[in-house]
């Protein structure tokens, strides 16, 4: 028998001994999570740096603050999909 047979007998032999084993391991359940909590809404202007003022044309952002209620820590996520993760005081 060739040695790339007997590889190959092997890795299905472990294979469907591990589908076996498997089956016979209890599941694992995790704790019970809570949902984040929606605490503010925001908006920023952002001139460039040559800008002098805000006008019409300054660029707006928009993020949201969400309290993580399973850890207490705040996420802020922005319209570009940005995240940001802070523990809470």
């Amino acid at each position: 028998m060739s040695k790339r047979v007997q590889v190959f007998l092997v890795g299905a032999v472990c294979f469907l001994m591990g589908c076996l084993v498997a089956q016979q391991l209890p599941f694992v359940c995790a704790q019970d999570t809570k949902g984040p909590k929606w605490l503010h809404g925001l908006e920023f202007k952002v001139r460039k740096a040559g800008e002098p003022d805000f006008g019409p044309t300054t660029k707006k952002y928009g993020i949201e603050v969400f309290r993580d209620e399973n850890n207490g820590n705040l996420v802020y996520i922005s319209e570009t999909g940005d995240i940001a993760v802070v523990p809470a005081k």
